[in-house]
C-alpha cells in the first residue's frame, strides 16, 4: 500500500445561491453557475407518474421526500462535526438507524455542505469530504489516508437503475469540482461513495472508483453542453439562500 500524507483541513466555501425560472445557480468566483442537480434534472420523466397518482399526492410525496432528505443531511453533518445525536421525530428514526453505522466509520471529516465549482461551467454543494477508517467490518480495505467524496441519500426502498446512475453522475461532477477548487491545497479525490439510508435495511453503499469517475464525468460534460445550449446563465441574480 502506498502511504499518503493526509491533508487535515481545507477551507469551506459557503453556498450562496439563487433561482431563476426553476433553475438554481450558485455564486462562485467564476460568476453564477448552474447547479449540478439543475443540469441533471429531467422534469419530463415525472409526468407519467404525476398523472398516475395525481398532482396533489405527487406534490405531497415529493415534499415529504425533500423534508426527509434535508433532515438526514443536517443530522449527519451535526453528528460528524459534533458527535451529538440529533433530535428527531419518530418518523425519521428508520433512516437514522440505517445511516448511523456508516457515519461511525468516518474517521476524519474535511468538509460538509461546502460550495464547489468548476471551470466547466457548473457548481454545487457537496455533502461531505472525509477519510474513512479501515478498523471496521464495513470498510476493511479502506485507505485511511485517501479522501473520499460522500453523497448522502435517502429512499423508501433500495435504489437501482436510472436513479442510481443519476446519483453517480452527480458524485463524479462534485469530485471534479472539488479537485478544481482545492487544487492549490493539494487535495486529490479519486473515489466517491453514495450512502443511501433505507428503512429497515442496512445502508446501501455504492463505490465509484477513479475509472468510473472519469467515464461518468465524460457523460456529465455532455449534459453540461446540452443544458447551456438550452438555457442562459444570468450575470446577476437575487440571492434567495445563503448558508
Amino acid at each position: 500500500m502506498i502511504l499518503r500524507k493526509r491533508i487535515e483541513s481545507i477551507p469551506k466555501y459557503e453556498s450562496v445561491r439563487g433561482s431563476l425560472e426553476g433553475n438554481r445557480f450558485y455564486k462562485t468566483p467564476l460568476g453564477f453557475m448552474p447547479s449540478v442537480t439543475t443540469i441533471l434534472r429531467d422534469d419530463k420523466k415525472f409526468e407519467p407518474w404525476r398523472k398516475y397518482v395525481g398532482e396533489k399526492k405527487a406534490n405531497t410525496i415529493l415534499q415529504q421526500a425533500s423534508a426527509r432528505g434535508t433532515w438526514t443531511h443536517d443530522s449527519s453533518e451535526q453528528y460528524l462535526l459534533t458527535g451529538a445525536i440529533p433530535d428527531y421525530h419518530y418518523i425519521y428514526q428508520p433512516w437514522w438507524n440505517s445511516m448511523k453505522p456508516f457515519l461511525d466509520c468516518i474517521d476524519h471529516t474535511l468538509m460538509t455542505e461546502g460550495c464547489l465549482w468548476n471551470a466547466d461551467r457548473y457548481a454545487g454543494a457537496a455533502d461531505c469530504i472525509a477519510y474513512i477508517s479501515n478498523s471496521n467490518e464495513m470498510f476493511p480495505d479502506a485507505d485511511p489516508n485517501e479522501p473520499v467524496l460522500i453523497d448522502f441519500k435517502t429512499a423508501n426502498k433500495p435504489i437501482e437503475g436510472s436513479k442510481l446512475y443519476n446519483y453517480e453522475l452527480q458524485v463524479s461532477a462534485y469530485i471534479k469540482a472539488a479537485n478544481y477548487v482545492y487544487r492549490d491545497e493539494g487535495l486529490v479525490i479519486k473515489r466517491g461513495l453514495i450512502a443511501c439510508a433505507v428503512p429497515d435495511h442496512n445502508i446501501q453503499l455504492f463505490h465509484i472508483d477513479r475509472d468510473d469517475v472519469n467515464q461518468l464525468y465524460a457523460h456529465f460534460i455532455e449534459k453540461i453542453e446540452d443544458w447551456h445550449a438550452k438555457y442562459f446563465t444570468p450575470k446577476e441574480l437575487p440571492i434567495d439562500v445563503s448558508d
